[in-house]
């Protein structure tokens, strides 16, 4: 006879709860893409699908290089940390962690884990299976490496079976909380020693067990019953050093009720065929992908299935020689939002997954992979909580490769497109080998050159506009970087680094300034009597068609510019010389003059006490000198305004904008 009983489960879980509908893919394209190792390649994935924005991130790894392996991590049972502590605890030279994910789920508040995983055919956690459809993991099924090397997504069959004097009954499972109807068996590796039910349940101690740590597939254990704990008693049960406890509640309780101090009991422990001798077996849920379609065993219209939320899973391709270990953040609006069940497995399908099992999601989603230059995986992704959430198990892409010799190498530009005139600094960011793993890097080996300027150590200062590359050589290697030398200015001789850049741009933008027929502005040239008035005339939106006559004999009605030197003596801003007779236009004009036609075009008010000596009161210049600093337009040279000097055209200019800028 043998007792066999079903789990109901009621733990508090590290899940989420899920909406299913058909996938209609918008845009898709990849993101970024590198190779980790030679056996591991990393792609981030944008796509539109159903109306979301999704980031999927794919870690695919071939098994069949022979620097690659995939291991499971499994900290200390009850433990959990998060996906890079746990990369951190086993990477080294020749174990080189250079991907990850999280793997299953565990129980959030005994921080154990929930499934089946076993390493090596020992028994690590014979975890539970669940009774409802609508739960993650409603059926055996785990993903492993099996005994020929292969990956698998498969069934199980684990058996544990107690026997006594002749009656078998089913262990539901090895260190967990005892629930209804439940039979578990509890080790000196449980906890804290104790077994710590409820008293509605019956306990036996054993002690003198034949073994019961590091338990194996096709192990049987013996123990001697040395004490018994009845139905409503609440003592705290001890689990012996050299022993074991079985603990039942329910049902359970018949196969108990009868055992008497001094008996045996035997418990044997085993695992079908497919996975005897396997490198790991990992349990999770649900089923995702079955022959390379959507195949779920959960209920695709259950919670669990239908939330839209991060997600976490592993696939095989129909070799089995090719993982995908795959990711799809969510809950982060316009930049991904996360996928329900049928939409992850229809994905997993397009991927070209030929069995695919889901792991923990939600804010447990996490995945690390080794950047160039760098030597361990980082992370990758964006957990929802905005942080690492600390799991039970990762699965890790390991990289055996010895460190081998120079093969390629990385630079870092400031920027690949500027403007003619600026520069662009390059940088030395990794150097590798033939495996990918980083190199010391040497900055004294980097020679740079380009024909869109000079170099200037690790510097370049461009002169042409076009199209071009940066040649960088490293040793023996060399790499051509693309760059884009711009004149976003309108002036060759005014770049965007200049220091009045902005200033003039917007002079030129606002129709007030214009430059030469060499496109040049030549700012350092001194500005003459009729630049003053042109730009003047610009700036005040001066009607230039309706002009009454004027009578300088420099300037004739054929004169190019006679509307406009009209336009600004009608407005009584420039007068003549010499009574009125002459304009002079190819004179300069001297920082006292600037001062009067600026103070008279933007009818500048107020009065400052200013602290030019050089600058009487009784100067023509002297109330628009003060105006101009009471408007904070010139500050002059400390104590000197010098009005006998004259303006050049990126002085006049830097008036001139401070001027509309008082007016705004």
């Amino acid at each position: 006879m043998k007792f066999v009983k079903k789990v109901v489960v009621t733990l508090a879980v590290s899940l989420l709860f899920l909406q299913s509908v058909t996938v209609h893919s918008g845009f898709a394209s990849v993101f970024e893409q590198f190779q980790v190792s030679p056996g591991v390649k990393y792609t981030e994935n944008k796509e539109y699908i159903n109306s979301n924005t999704q980031s999927i991130k794919v870690l695919e790894v071939n098994l069949q290089d022979p620097y690659t392996r995939l291991d499971v991590s499994i900290p200390e049972i009850g433990k959990i940390s998060s996906t890079t502590a746990q990369a951190k605890a086993v990477h080294r030279a020749g174990n080189r962690v250079v991907g990850a994910i999280n793997g299953s789920f565990f129980d959030t508040n005994t921080k154990l884990p929930m499934y089946l995983i076993a390493q090596n055919d020992v028994l690590v956690n014979s975890g539970i299976i669940a009774s409802g459809r609508d739960q993650y993991v409603n059926e055996p099924i785990a993903f492993g490496i099996n005994a020929a090397g292969k990956a698998q997504i498969e069934y199980f069959d684990l058996d544990l079976t107690a026997v006594h004097n002749g009656t078998e009954a089913e262990v539901t499972s090895l260190n967990k909380i005892r629930n209804n109807d439940n039979l578990i068996m509890y080790t000196p590796d449980y906890m804290d020693g104790y077994t710590n039910t409820n008293a509605f349940g019956y306990e036996v101690i054993f002690t003198g067990a034949s073994k019961n740590k590091n338990l194996s597939f096709g192990d049987t254990i013996t123990g001697t019953v040395s004490a018994k704990r009845l139905y409503n008693d609440a003592t705290p049960t001890k689990i012996p050093a050299d022993g074991f406890v079985l603990s039942a509640h329910g049902t359970a309780m018949e196969f108990l009720k009868y055992m008497q101090v001094g008996e045996q009991v035997q418990i044997s422990i085993g695992i079908d065929e497919k996975w005897k001798g396997a490198k790991y077996i990992l349990a999770s849920g649900p089923r995702l992908v079955d022959n390379g379609a959507v195949s779920l065993s959960i209920t695709p219209s259950s919670p669990r299935a239908t939330e839209r939320a991060p997600r976490t899973a592993i696939a095989v391709d129909r070799t089995l020689s090719k993982v995908f270990l795959v990711t799809v953040d969510g809950r982060q609006s316009g930049y991904s939002k996360g996928m329900n069940l049928t939409e992850f497995a229809q994905y997993l399908v397009k991927l070209g997954a030929y069995k695919a099992l889901n792991l923990d999601g939600g804010g447990s989603t996490t995945m690390l992979a080794r950047n160039y230059g760098s030597d361990m995986a980082t992370l990758i992704n964006r957990p929802s909580d905005g942080w690492e959430r600390s799991v039970s198990t990762t699965l890790q892409a390991i990289s055996t490769a010895p460190v081998g010799a120079e093969t390629s190498f990385g630079v870092g530009l400031s920027s690949s497109s500027v403007n003619v005139g600026s520069t662009i600094t390059v940088s030395l960011k990794y150097v590798l080998d033939q495996f990918y793993n980083p190199l010391a890097k040497d900055p004294s080996k980097l020679k740079l050159s380009s024909t869109m300027g000079t170099f200037e150590g690790n510097t370049l200062k461009t002169t042409k506009v076009g199209d071009g590359v940066i040649v960088a050589t490293y040793g023996n290697m060399t790499k051509q970087i693309p760059i884009k030398v711009k004149n976003d200015s309108p002036f060759v001789d005014i770049p965007s680094t200049h220091k009045y850049y902005s200033i003039i741009k917007y002079l030129y933008d606002q129709d007030v300034i214009a430059g030469y027929a060499d496109n040049t502005y030549r700012p350092a040239n001194t500005l003459k009597r009729i630049d003053a008035a042109l730009l003047l005339v610009r700036s005040l939106k001066l009607d230039t068609t309706n002009v009454q006559d004027v009578n300088f004999v420099d300037v004739p009605k054929t004169y190019r510019f006679y509307n406009e030197i009209a336009a600004i003596t009608n407005a009584g801003i420039i007068s003549g010389k010499q009574n009125g007779t002459l304009f002079d236009p190819n004179a300069p004009l001297t920082r006292a003059e600037m001062a009067v036609i600026l103070q008279k075009g933007f009818k500048l008010e107020g009065t400052a006490v200013t602290p030019f000596t050089d600058v009487p009161e009784q100067s023509f210049a002297y109330n628009a000198i003060s105006a101009l600093y009471a408007n904070k337009i010139t500050e002059g040279y400390g104590t000197l305004y010098k009005p006998a000097n004259t303006v050049d055209r990126i002085q006049y200019a830097l008036f001139l904008y401070r001027a509309l800028q008082n007016q705004k």
